[in-house]
C-alpha cells in the first residue's frame, strides 16, 4: 500500500462547498410505481421490528399522570405502522387508570389498562392498533400519557407514581419498493449496508469505502446499521439485496455515482472514479446532500465538507443542547453533547455558564436544581422569586466521557404539600448558555477514547496480510462513527506512515508488522509469544496466538491508536466483532483497552494499559515502593492465571496457518 494520499474529502473547508454536475435534470419524473424489493415471502407483507433495532429505547418509564413522553418511530419505506406491542409492568403508586397512546397531532390511537398490583399481573402483554397514526417525513410520532381516576385533594401530589413499558415492538405492513434515484436509495430504516470492493482495491477505493461507511453509520445513528465489506473481482455484479438492506459497489472508473437497475429487485448504487474522485462521490452522503439528487445518476465535481469550529466557546443552541421539564416534588431533565462535537482540539475540561428560566418560587416554598455531569454531582443552585438561573461551574476532565450528559435534578417542595391550587414549577434551559472548552491534556486511552480522539480526521492503515482487512477496518470505523454527530474523516496511508504520525490512527496489521514499528500496544508479541505491557512485562507462550482489538494512548506522538491485530490466524479477530455487535450499546459498552480472543473464540475484555500504568497520586506516596510491589504482583499473578488457563485449554494444540 502506498504512502497515504491527501484526498479532497480530507481537507476541511470553512463551509459547505458541494457542486455537482447532474447527468439528468433534478425534476426528472420517477417511475409511477417502483417494483418491490426482495422481501421474505413467508412474512406476507408484514415486518415486526423491535424498537431497539429502530434506534429507540426498548423500555420506557412514565412518571406521574397527565405528563406525556413522545417518540419518533422511523417507518420503513413503503410500509405503514399497524400495531404496537409490548409489556406493561405493575404500576407504582397509581390507582385505577390507563396509558393513552396518541400521535403527535393529538389523534387518539389506543389505550392500555394499568394492571392491578397482584402477582398474576406483575407483567401483562399488550397489542394495540395504531394504524390511524399520521406519518410525517418517514417518522411516526407516538405520545404516551398515563390517565387515572380523580384523587382526593390530599393525594394529588407527593406520590412516586410511575409505570414501565418494556419490549416495545412495532408491526408494519407493506412492501419495500426498489429505489429509483440516488435520493431514494437510502431508506428510513436500514439494517445492513454491504459495500463491494475489488479484491485488489487500491488506496483510492479503500478511501471511498471507509468514507462511505463512516457517513452511513453517522447518518443512521442511533440505528445500529451493520456495515460490511465484501471483496469481488472487478466488474462483477453483486447479488440482490434483501429487504431493509442496500448494496453499494465501489470501483475505479469514470467519476460518478449511479443507481444501477433502478426499480428492480437487483438494484444497487455504484460509486466510480479514480483517486480523490472516488471519495468525492461519497461526499454526497457524508454531507447528507443525497436528497437533492433526485435522478438515477450524478457526478460530484468537488467534494464538500462541513467546516469544523475552532472556537473555544459555544452556546448550548449551537450544539443542540435544549430541554424543559416540570417538577412537583422531584424530576430529572437530562441533555448532552458529544465530546467530538466540541470543535477541533482535545478537550481537557469545561466551564459551564448556565442560564435558565423557571416559574418564580415564593420565599416560603423551596426549590433547587442540582447539575450532575455523567453521574457526578457538581453544582447546586436555588430556584427563587426572580425566575432565573445564572450560574457558572467547572467540569474537570476526569468527569468527561465521549458523551457529556448534563442531568438537572429538580426539586420543588411547596409549603402546602397538597392542594387543588398547587401547580408544578416549569424549568427551561436557555439556549444562550455557554460551554467554554479548556484545550489540551494527554491523549486518551482505552475504548472510551474515541470518537473524540479521531475527530475530525484520522488515519487508516492496512498491512495487506489478509484480504479481509478492509472489512475489519470498516466495521471499526462504523462502530466509532455512529457514536457522534460530528463528521469523522478517514484517510488511508501505509502502516509506517500511520505508526510514525502524530494523528489518531486505526491500524489493521499482524503482530509481525506491529513489532517492526516503534508502537508499544498493551498486548504484543509474534506467533505464540505473547507480551502483556504491565509495569513488569508479562511474557507467555500461547499456542495459536491471540486476536485483539486494542485502543491505547501513543504518548510519544500525543495521539490515540486503535489496533486490530493477531499473533495467529486472522480468523481469531472474527469473534471480537461479534462480541461488539452483541453489546447493548455496541462500542460504548466496552471497558478497558483490550478485547482479545484465543483459538476457542472466547472473548475477554481487559484493562491493561491505562489503569495499570497510572501514576501514584501525591497523597499516596508514603511507602510507595511496597504498594507498587504488591499491586504489580497481584496483576502479574492474575495475568499468569489467565495465560495458564488458556494454555491448559489448548494443551496439545498445534499452530494453524492463516
Amino acid at each position: 500500500m502506498s504512502v497515504g494520499f491527501t484526498g479532497a474529502i480530507a481537507r476541511r473547508f470553512a463551509g459547505l462547498c458541494l457542486s455537482m454536475m447532474l447527468v439528468a435534470a433534478l425534476g426528472a419524473p420517477a417511475a409511477a410505481q417502483a417494483a418491490p424489493l426482495n422481501a421474505d415471502p413467508s412474512a406476507a407483507g408484514e415486518a415486526t421490528l423491535p424498537w431497539r433495532t429502530l434506534g429507540l429505547p426498548g423500555d420506557l418509564t412514565l412518571v406521574g399522570a397527565n405528563t406525556n413522553q413522545d417518540f419518533a418511530v422511523p417507518v420503513p419505506t413503503g410500509f405503514t405502522a399497524t400495531r404496537l406491542r409490548g409489556l406493561i409492568h405493575a404500576p407504582v403508586d397509581f390507582g385505577a387508570g390507563f396509558v393513552e397512546i396518541s400521535d403527535t397531532t393529538g389523534r387518539f390511537l389506543a389505550t392500555v389498562n394499568l394492571p392491578a398490583v397482584v402477582p398474576d399481573q406483575a407483567v401483562v402483554p399488550f397489542d394495540v392498533d395504531i394504524s390511524a397514526a399520521q406519518v410525517s417525513g418517514s417518522k411516526l410520532g407516538l405520545s404516551f400519557t398515563v390517565r387515572e381516576a380523580a384523587l382526593p385533594a390530599a393525594e394529588r401530589c407527593g406520590l412516586g407514581e410511575q409505570v414501565r413499558l418494556s419490549d416495545l415492538t412495532t408491526v408494519f405492513a407493506g412492501i419495500e419498493p426498489a429505489p429509483t434515484t440516488v435520493a431514494s436509495f437510502f431508506p428510513a430504516v436500514l439494517q445492513r449496508l454491504t459495500i463491494y470492493a475489488p479484491i485488489d482495491a487500491d488506496d483510492g477505493e479503500e478511501q471511498a469505502v471507509l468514507t462511505l461507511a463512516s457517513a452511513v453509520a453517522r447518518m443512521y445513528r442511533p440505528q445500529a446499521t451493520a456495515v460490511t465489506v465484501v471483496k469481488q473481482p472487478r466488474g462483477a455484479v453483486p447479488p440482490p439485496a434483501p429487504q431493509f438492506t442496500r448494496t453499494v459497489v465501489v470501483e475505479n472508473g469514470d467519476a460518478g455515482l449511479a443507481v444501477v437497475n433502478p426499480d428492480r429487485g437487483d438494484v444497487y448504487l455504484k460509486l466510480t472514479g479514480r483517486g480523490d474522485q472516488l471519495a468525492a462521490q461519497a461526499s454526497v452522503v457524508a454531507t447528507q446532500m443525497q436528497s437533492l439528487v433526485q435522478v438515477p445518476d450524478a457526478r460530484v465535481e468537488k467534494a464538500g465538507a462541513r467546516g469544523e469550529s475552532d472556537d473555544d466557546e459555544v452556546s448550548f443552541g449551537e450544539v443542540n443542547i435544549a430541554g424543559e421539564s416540570s417538577v412537583l416534588r422531584t424530576a430529572t431533565l437530562t441533555v448532552g453533547v458529544d465530546r467530538a462535537a466540541l470543535g477541533a482540539g482535545r478537550v481537557d475540561g469545561l466551564q459551564v455558564h448556565l442560564l435558565a428560566t423557571h416559574t418564580p418560587v415564593q420565599p416560603l416554598d423551596s426549590a433547587s436544581v442540582t447539575i450532575s455531569v455523567n453521574g457526578q454531582a457538581l453544582h447546586t443552585a436555588p430556584l427563587g422569586e426572580n425566575g432565573r438561573v445564572d450560574t457558572v461551574f467547572d467540569v474537570p476532565g476526569e468527569f468527561l466521557g465521549q458523551r457529556v450528559n448534563f442531568a438537572f435534578g429538580l426539586t420543588f417542595s411547596p409549603r402546602q404539600l397538597c392542594s387543588p391550587t398547587i401547580a408544578p414549577v416549569s424549568f427551561q434551559i436557555d439556549p444562550r448558555s455557554t460551554l467554554t472548552m479548556r484545550r489540551g491534556g494527554p491523549p486518551l486511552a482505552g475504548f472510551g477514547a474515541v470518537p473524540s480522539e479521531f475527530s475530525p480526521e484520522f488515519l487508516v492503515a492496512l498491512d495487506g496480510s489478509n484480504p479481509n482487512q478492509l472489512h475489519y477496518a470498516t466495521r471499526v470505523v462504523a462502530n466509532i462513527a455512529r457514536l457522534t454527530d460530528a463528521v469523522l474523516v478517514p484517510r488511508v496511508v501505509d502502516v509506517k506512515a500511520a505508526a510514525d504520525a502524530r494523528m489518531g490512527a486505526l491500524i489493521v496489521a499482524n503482530a509481525a508488522t506491529v513489532e517492526q514499528t516503534s508502537m508499544r500496544p498493551p498486548v504484543g508479541g509474534e506467533s505464540s509469544d505473547v507480551q502483556v505491557d504491565l509495569r513488569d512485562q508479562l511474557r507467555a507462550q500461547i499456542n495459536r496466538g491471540l486476536g485483539s482489538i486494542q485502543t491505547f494512548a501513543d504518548e510519544p506522538r500525543d495521539r490515540t491508536v486503535v489496533l486490530v491485530t493477531t499473533s495467529g490466524a486472522w480468523s481469531l479477530v472474527e469473534p471480537l466483532f461479534g462480541y461488539i455487535d452483541q453489546q447493548p450499546e455496541g462500542w460504548s459498552s466496552l471497558t478497558g483497552d483490550v478485547l482479545a480472543a484465543g483459538a476457542e473464540g472466547r472473548v475477554t475484555n481487559l484493562a491493561i494499559g491505562a489503569e495499570d500504568t497510572a501514576p501514584i497520586a501525591a497523597e499516596d506516596t508514603t511507602d510507595w515502593q511496597s504498594r507498587v510491589a504488591i499491586a504489580v504482583g497481584g496483576v502479574v499473578l492474575a495475568a499468569l492465571a489467565v495465560a495458564a488457563a488458556l494454555l491448559w485449554r489448548r494443551r496439545g494444540a498445534t499452530p494453524q496457518e492463516d
